[in-house]
């Protein structure tokens, strides 16, 4: 065996040249330690438009305003740790709920501290942003969360200055139950919201709620735009960096 000195001497140094950064939007993307379904839904999105690089934040799992807010502590620091040395394009959370609860500019301050100027969006800010695009002045949401949560949500919607016909809650107490509500749960409930009042765009709240495969059926079945947390952060970010996306399967926000 050689001894280092001799090693030294017998490397043989390469040299190389460097490649260009993928021509690909580049999202940093801060989600949450709970959430078993964001990941899955974005590679059903990015194709060759885009690249994700993420990292997650601690939350207990409790659907509560408190524990909601306690989410913030972390955010800066998930940020800051992804992909060290890469520029992004666009920062993204992922929560809907503690967005809502945490407040867009807040989020938005919190996501961009190592990357002041860069854009940022969340699936609230996103869906938000949606049914304007959609001109959706009546919008009706699906919603997994408590009470607690969805009253917030409500007074959003109508400070922004939407009329919200029908909240439909689930009122599910954990995060990581609302990744096991089924197709027909939704489809159902979508479907009992449309019968209590007119509306121009469902919202189906919660990047942790398996709902974007089926956004093409639901909207197939009850003739209204399907809105949902991932599909809305994920044009939205398209979005802030000139790049609205077309892509067909995922509904009428994506097809373009």
């Amino acid at each position: 065996m050689l001894t280092q000195l001799d090693y030294e001497a017998s490397e043989l140094f390469l040299k190389h040249s460097k490649a260009p950064r993928p021509e690909k939007v580049h999202i940093g993307l801060v989600q949450l330690s709970t959430d078993h379904s964001i990941e899955a839904d974005l590679n059903m999105l990015v194709g060759s438009s885009a690249m994700i690089f993420s990292n997650r934040v601690y939350y207990s799992s409790s659907m509560t305003k408190e524990a909601l807010a306690e989410i913030s502590r972390g955010i800066t620091q998930s940020a800051s740790l992804i992909a060290t040395g890469l520029p992004m394009d666009v920062m993204a959370f992922g929560c809907t709920s503690a967005s809502i609860v945490i407040g867009n500019e807040k989020i938005r301050e919190l996501l961009t501290v190592d990357n002041p100027g860069i854009p940022a969006t969340n699936p609230w800010m996103g869906a938000l942003a949606a049914f304007k695009h959609l001109k959706a002045k009546r919008v009706s949401i699906f919603s997994p969360y408590p009470t607690e949560v969805n009253y917030p949500l409500y007074q959003q919607l109508v400070a922004e200055g939407f009329d919200v016909p029908t909240i439909g809650a689930l009122r599910i107490e954990k995060d990581t139950d609302i990744t096991t509500v089924s197709f027909d749960s939704m489809l159902e409930g979508a479907k009992r919201i449309l019968a209590q009042a007119p509306t121009d765009a469902i919202f189906m709240s919660c990047t942790n709620l398996r709902a974007l495969e089926h956004i093409e059926k639901i909207e197939a079945e009850l003739g209204v735009p399907i809105v949902t947390s991932t599909q809305a952060m994920f044009w939205h970010a398209m979005m802030l960096v000139g790049k609205q996306p077309r892509i067909e399967g995922f509904g009428q926000l994506l097809a373009g």
